[in-house]
């Protein structure tokens, strides 16, 4: 048995008509039950890395080559209905826009319904109250459960909380959150934070977790990779990255977040 959940290899994004890779040559492996962060700048191609390891690029607008193995099977390549099978049950996924991921005209209950129907073979009832359970697990308040995402019923945190809740409901091995919680003010991040940190311990999940602040990657991850211009430039446990940088672009990052103690104006400081 593999001690890794997840093992990526050579991972490369090229989009068409873009004479630079949004990704090249990304390798890293995720450990069963630990959480690997992935840190960058805006651009530096932080989203389609994420969304290549479930394989949701539109083919006839990007290739992506390299591998991306999980139970020991490379995904990348894989036909659309054997990905199906992978997504949810297999690796699961929190976007960065859960407005944008939510359908705003069907409440938040009805949407997990759905997601655990599916999964869990349940009947309608069975379903609907299973999603009531883990709305209120992830600290929907009662009040709000049957609200849904459109006219402002919902606010950001509560709807990230319920992305959280239907990625979670598929019971997957690996979890990708992808800027979970960058719409989010200080307060809310730390809860999300904490919220994660909890399910991850509860349910023994592996975690890609993909964010630009180096504060929260630093008291989350267990290892971390740097990511510049699409490339990865340094990786490692954190505490060895943020304690003794090997990298020049690393050393600049971890200096100015010493002086200001938040990634963005790192990277606005940080030399190219």
């Amino acid at each position: 048995m593999s001690e890794h959940a997840l093992t990526v290899n050579i991972l490369s994004v090229n989009f068409h008509g873009q004479h630079l890779p949004a990704v090249c040559n990304v390798s890293f492996s995720l450990r069963k039950a630990s959480v690997f962060g992935i840190i960058g700048e805006s651009g530096a191609g932080k989203s389609s890395l994420a969304l290549a390891l479930l394989g949701l690029h539109d083919r006839r607008a990007a290739d992506v080559a390299g591998e991306v193995v999980f139970q020991g099977i490379n995904l990348i390549g894989l036909q659309e209905r054997e990905l199906c099978k992978v997504r949810g049950s297999g690796v699961g996924m929190i976007f960065q826009d859960p407005m944008g991921a939510l359908d705003p005209s069907m409440k938040v209950v009805d949407q997990l319904a759905e997601v655990i129907r599916m999964q869990e073979y349940a009947g309608r009832d069975e379903s609907k109250r299973m999603a009531v359970e883990q709305l209120r697990e992830v600290g929907i308040p009662k009040d709000v459960i049957g609200s849904a995402p459109h006219a402002y019923q919902l606010s950001g945190g509560l709807c990230q909380r319920a992305m959280i809740a239907m990625a979670l409901a598929s019971k997957p091995e690996v979890l990708i959150a992808d800027e979970p919680t960058s719409s989010l003010d200080l307060r809310l991040q730390e809860q999300m934070i904490s919220l994660l940190s909890e399910q991850q311990k509860r349910n023994g999940l592996s975690i890609v977790f993909i964010s630009h602040d180096l504060s929260l990657v630093s008291s989350f991850a267990d290892e971390i990779m740097v990511l510049h211009r699409g490339e990865p430039v340094e990786s490692g446990r954190c505490e060895e990255v943020f304690g003794n940088p090997s990298n020049e672009y690393t050393k600049s990052l971890v200096r100015v977040w010493g002086q200001y103690g938040h990634m963005e104006e790192a990277t606005a400081i940080a030399p190219a």
